[in-house]
């Protein structure tokens, strides 16, 4: 691009109204819309009471029966049995915190379907002092308010390199 470049000359055209054939077949669609950033709020609070050590609040917009799938965990059923497994998991901590890159609400309207997405590094202490982190991607669920499907994915870290 020169100085000399005249207004506009350089855009893009595309043809919105071409069909795209994709290489691979949906499981879900790909016609989203963005969505009501309220249910953001829900999961974000939800996260933020888990931190805190207050499960049963982190629970408290969960739907009665709830569907969790973690690394090598999944669950579904009463949100009371997910409470409990929670509260071991989050009793082993001493301290837990999460920092966020990003979060997205999406709505699906031929679903009928909301889903928030979100990114962040969660670090955490043991009750014997061990520290470690984890990279999450959650995609969670929720109907009328209710988190019905809470679905997290895990990026380990490689071990720290050693200098000689």
């Amino acid at each position: 691009m020169s100085c000399q470049s005249k207004p506009g000359t350089n855009q893009i055209k595309s043809d919105v109204s071409a069909k795209l054939t994709y290489p691979f077949t949906l499981k879900y669609s790909v016609n989203w819309q963005p969505g009501d950033e309220r249910n953001a709020l829900i999961v974000l609070n939800c996260l933020k009471k888990y931190i805190a050590g207050d499960v049963k609040g982190a629970a408290e917009n969960f739907a009665d029966t709830v569907e969790f799938i973690g690394d090598q965990f999944y669950f579904k059923g009463k949100k009371d049995s997910l409470v409990t497994i929670l509260t071991q998991t989050r009793n082993d901590m001493a301290s837990v915190s999460k920092t966020f890159d990003s979060w997205l609400t999406t709505y699906y309207h031929d679903q009928k379907d909301t889903w928030v997405t979100l990114w962040y590094v969660e670090k955490w202490t043991d009750k014997k002092g061990k520290t470690d982190s984890l990279y999450y991607t959650d995609d969670v669920k929720l109907k009328n308010g209710k988190i019905m499907v809470y679905d997290e994915k895990i990026r380990r870290y490689p071990p720290a390199v050693r200098s000689k």
